[in-house]
């Protein structure tokens, strides 16, 4: 009797099934929402932000007949002065014909003035959002969050809807940027109270460019690292695959070689105290292919190529060592997570509190070794 009982269920679960699928609510048509690729918040004058969105145009380009949009092969912009994120969205949802869907949002972009203020509100507020993803990445524009949607809706390349997923996948062969997601800095700002970091991206006529990382003060933008910075970060956390850096040739300093620089092996690393301040041990193994040169290589003996190696892995040994001294002198800011590496060392919690490290961090000292062997010479081998 049982067994029968088991079996009818399943065949009454069955038919529900298909007789759900009609039963949708007409409201949740795709083509009643406006899908958002990007958001730019940016300090107000008579509120507190401006809050502008990104939406991908419909295939047939046609002019939206909504106020405050600004029509461009690719997307729209709407923009509305308001005191909070989610205010901003019931405003757009209260004049545009269709409901703002951020779902498929791919990059949050701070204004830096806005930035020095602090975000945490506003990161909370989205992290709180189910609608948005997790994936999302941070960015901090050196003017404003809609300037950069600006400049890219008014882009004429075709993939302009798509930008923000290239910059996040250029950075694994550039090492130009980082690409920190919503949840990892919701996750810092409110939980690990580790050091919070952004992609940085500089507007300059109508280029958009990544360049470099945006270091922060709990939630308050503190300064910008460089390209070469971010190169050191990725090649330190080993989130770099590939990169070209310029060097002088060890021969004349006036003459450059290009060098793409590739990671060989997971980096060494190694953390502890010595007097009381952190002492911080770091080997890199990498290959070098070169690229061009604006003068004649030799690369017909192995005292040429071991010259060259010399100077490249010297050239690399003082970005790292810069890049480490700034972050940590200058900034405070443990972005490569150090303190996961010297946790290792105790054996509890309490043990390792004791030493303080948010407060020791600063005083950091750093050794830099860098093995990089020259793997491909390129039109420049002799053989």
């Amino acid at each position: 009797m049982r067994k029968l009982q088991n079996k009818i269920f399943l065949l009454i679960s069955f038919f529900l099934i298909f007789l759900l699928t009609g039963c949708a609510n007409s409201e949740e048509n795709l083509e009643n929402y406006y899908y958002v690729m990007a958001i730019g918040i940016d300090k107000g004058e008579n509120t507190k932000i401006n809050l502008s969105v990104q939406i991908a145009s419909n295939s047939s380009g046609s002019q939206d007949s909504d106020s405050g949009s600004s029509q461009q092969n690719s997307s729209n912009i709407y923009s509305t002065p308001c005191n909070s994120i989610d205010s901003g969205i019931s405003i757009l949802n209260n004049y545009l014909s269709k409901r703002i869907n951020i779902s498929h949002c791919s990059a949050i972009i701070f204004s830096e003035e806005l930035g020095r203020e602090g975000i945490k509100n506003y990161i909370n507020a989205l992290g709180n959002n189910p609608e948005i993803r997790p994936t999302c990445n941070i960015m901090i524009s050196s003017t404003t969050g809609l300037d950069v949607l600006e400049k890219i809706s008014n882009s004429t390349e075709v993939f302009s809807s798509r930008y923000y997923e290239f910059i996040k996948s250029s950075t694994k062969y550039t090492g130009y940027s980082v690409t920190p997601e919503l949840s990892e800095f919701f996750y810092c700002l409110n939980f690990s109270k580790n050091s919070c970091f952004a992609s940085y991206i500089t507007v300059s006529d109508e280029v958009v460019q990544n360049t470099g990382i945006a270091v922060f003060d709990g939630d308050k933008f503190s300064g910008q690292l460089s390209v070469l910075d971010s190169i050191s970060y990725a090649l330190i956390t080993d989130r770099l695959e590939s990169a070209t850096i310029s060097i002088k040739s060890p021969k004349d300093e006036d003459k450059l070689i290009d060098v793409s620089i590739k990671q060989a092996k997971k980096p060494e690393i190694e953390c502890k105290l010595v007097n009381n301040y952190p002492f911080i041990k770091i080997k890199t193994s990498l290959e070098y292919g070169i690229l061009s040169s604006t003068y004649e290589i030799d690369t017909d003996s192995e005292d040429g190529n071991l010259l060259l190696e010399r100077a490249i892995n010297s050239y690399i040994q003082e970005i790292i060592s810069n890049f480490l001294y700034e972050i940590s002198h200058k900034y405070d800011a443990d972005i490569c997570n150090f303190k996961n590496e010297i946790l290792k060392n105790y054996l509890t919690l309490e043990e390792f509190e004791k030493i303080h490290w948010n407060e020791i961090y600063k005083d950091s000292y750093f050794e830099v070794s860098v093995d990089g062997k020259i793997e491909n010479l390129g039109m420049f081998s002799q053989e």
